[in-house]
């Protein structure tokens, strides 16, 4: 009876004469129990190790190998990162635009004074009258050689000696759009920024005309540009 025992894994399965299945079964109808049967089916299955190792493997199904498997993102992932870059983007812009800004008035006021310093240094070395020429409206400086005829208030002449008759321009530069150009005065007379073209001149003793501009930036800075009448050289004050 060892061998029939349903509790006693050990006695089954072993030996020579080990019941069939069929005895197994006949038993657990007798008995009226259900599930002893499937209970007994499986005593019957030899254990991987020990004894009953290595012998009827046929039918045993594997479970499949998930050490390989990646899992991908979702996209509720990819709309997530998406969302935070488009945030991190927004914040930023108005940043880099105030820099870009105020790279326009630094290009700006070293603009002007570059073409006043080419104008002093230009009178100076060839012995004639430079003009730094300045045309408001379309905002554009220029370094030419000085005539009385060029410096024009509204019609009117500024007094100046006359220079080199050509007038040619040698040195130009364009102000930014965002700058605008909001007062000229030379040698006292104003708002030449309402003019069609103005300028003021260089010396070739190194002295100059006395030249106010005031530029301002579309982000409210303000400078002022002003000639020293003695020395020439171009001084940045700023207003605001």
């Amino acid at each position: 009876m060892k061998l029939l025992s349903p509790n006693r894994n050990e006695e089954i399965g072993r030996g020579e004469h080990a019941p069939s299945r069929a005895v197994f079964r006949a038993l657990a109808e007798h008995r009226g129990a259900a599930g002893t049967g499937n209970h007994l089916d499986s005593l019957l299955r030899p254990s991987p190790t020990g004894e009953g190792a290595g012998r009827n493997t046929r039918g045993r199904v594997c479970s499949p190998n998930r050490t390989g498997v990646r899992r991908a993102f979702t996209l509720i992932e990819i709309m997530v990162v998406v969302g935070i870059m488009a945030v991190i983007l927004t914040i930023s812009i108005p940043f880099f635009a105030r820099q870009m800004h105020k790279d326009s008035m630094r290009q700006a006021i070293a603009d002007v004074t570059e073409l006043c310093r080419e104008a002093r240094n230009r009178a100076v070395l060839d012995g004639r009258i430079m003009e730094l020429r300045i045309q408001p409206a379309a905002k554009t400086f220029s370094v030419a050689s000085g005539t009385a005829a060029t410096a024009t208030t509204g019609g009117n002449s500024v007094n100046a000696p006359a220079g080199d008759p050509g007038g040619t321009s040698t040195l130009t530069r364009k102000l930014s759009d965002h700058i605008i150009i909001e007062f000229i005065g030379v040698n006292l007379e104003p708002d030449l920024h309402l003019t069609e073209q103005c300028g003021a001149f260089f010396y070739p003793n190194g002295t100059s005309d006395e030249l106010v501009i005031v530029l301002r930036s579309d982000q409210g800075e303000v400078r002022q540009i002003t000639t020293d009448v003695v020395t020439g050289i171009a001084d940045v004050e700023a207003k605001r």
